[in-house]
């Protein structure tokens, strides 16, 4: 769930993706998702700077981990937060 929250977002049961969708796009994701952060992070630090570009990419990282755990937290409602 930390190191790949939106191939847990899209797997997630709650959001009702077919399986025969999730499943490539998952691997997509799964193996796009670090390359398109490096990619975004070279963009920001040519304009902002390289703290404000890691800060971008660790804010959509955090996003998507809280948008996974909270998934997870409405398939299941017992689990603790």
């Amino acid at each position: 769930m930390l190191l790949f929250p939106f191939v847990q977002i899209v797997q997630n049961p709650v959001l009702r993706f077919s399986e025969v969708i999730s499943a490539p796009v998952a691997q997509w994701i799964m193996y796009l998702q670090f390359p398109v952060y490096g990619l975004l992070m070279a963009r920001i630090i040519r304009s902002k700077g390289f703290w404000i570009a890691l800060n971008v990419i660790v804010l959509i990282h955090g996003a998507g981990i809280g948008l996974g755990y909270l998934l997870e937290h409405f398939q299941n409602p017992f689990l603790r937060l």
